[in-house]
């Protein structure tokens, strides 16, 4: 130990080796506090929580693709032809030639008239029926003429300046059938045209129509004469 009691360092160092207890302040050295360590763990309550950090938003998730069915396969189109609707059908009309036989009108139908003549001389032919006047010639061509009114036995034609010779086609040939006058061509559709009395043979009437106030047979050439 120096003199003045003063412990120097080097007695604080031989007494520390002997393990004498000395305090560090007897030989001037200064004392330096140490931080006070910290536990091991520490309580809930003695430490200040620090906010979290802020992380990165994480990406939004992508769906996985939606894996979709495939589409059926369809049959290529047939074509199928269109099938017309029925309808009702629209009443036609034809045109006649109407002729008088005395005081009756008759009408023939004006497609299956070839001609209309003036009467002209006439050829009788032996054993024929009462219904046949003879023949003509019909520029070189022979051609039987009926009394259409002996024929439907409304009595005979009597020639006169209205008396005509109606020359009709009948099965590819032709005929000619004498009138007491042609009148007109009117134009009659079927909806105008009532069918023969029922119960009875109609022969050549294909139906009667009114025009005016008059009732018109309607004959059919292809049954004339037959």
């Amino acid at each position: 130990m120096s003199n003045g009691g003063a412990m120097t360092i080097d007695d604080y160092l031989d007494a520390l080796l002997d393990g004498t207890p000395v305090a560090a302040e007897a030989v001037g050295i200064p004392v330096i506090e140490a931080a006070p360590s910290e536990p091991a763990l520490a309580r809930f309550d003695d430490v200040a929580l620090s906010p979290a950090p802020q992380l990165p938003p994480a990406p939004a998730a992508v769906p996985p693709p939606v894996q979709r069915a495939p589409a059926p396969v369809q049959a290529p189109a047939t074509a199928v032809a269109a099938v017309p609707l029925p309808t009702q059908a629209a009443p036609t009309s034809e045109r006649w030639l109407r002729a008088n036989i005395g005081r009756d009108s008759y009408a023939l139908e004006l497609l299956r008239v070839q001609e209309v003549l003036r009467p002209s001389p006439i050829v009788a032919m032996r054993g024929a029926a009462p219904s046949v006047l003879g023949v003509m010639n019909l520029r070189g061509r022979v051609v039987p003429v009926f009394d259409l009114g002996v024929w439907l036995g409304t009595g005979r034609v009597q020639p006169d300046e209205r008396s005509r010779i109606v020359v009709v086609e009948r099965n590819d040939e032709l005929i000619g059938a004498l009138v007491s006058a042609v009148e007109d061509v009117v134009t009659l559709g079927r909806d105008r045209v009532e069918p023969p009395l029922s119960g009875s043979d109609p022969g050549a009437i294909v139906g009667i129509a009114r025009v005016g106030n008059v009732p018109t047979v309607l004959l059919d050439a292809n049954a004339l004469f037959g």
